[in-house]
């Protein structure tokens, strides 16, 4: 584990102090955990920006058995 220090403006600290209390953790705690969330979210964030695009390319639409070739034709001009 390392040990940081890390510098809270008084106002930054009041408002972390008050949401500790509430959540029943001490304001290093609460740090820790602001810090796990954020990274969690930025793991998810770099593993979708690893995912490809959606394509319609290999989409294939179904026909609704008692669909018209027209209405047909028209929803698939939808998705070109």
């Amino acid at each position: 584990m390392a040990d940081i220090t890390v510098h809270l403006d008084d106002e930054l600290y009041d408002k972390a102090s008050r949401v500790a209390r509430l959540d029943n953790v001490s304001v290093k705690e609460l740090v820790e955990d602001v810090m796990r969330r954020h990274l969690g979210y930025v793991e998810a964030v770099e593993e979708i920006s690893r995912t490809p695009p959606f394509s319609l390319a290999n989409y294939e639409l179904h026909r609704d058995a008692d669909e018209s070739d027209e209405d047909y034709a028209f929803r698939r001009s939808l998705f070109q």
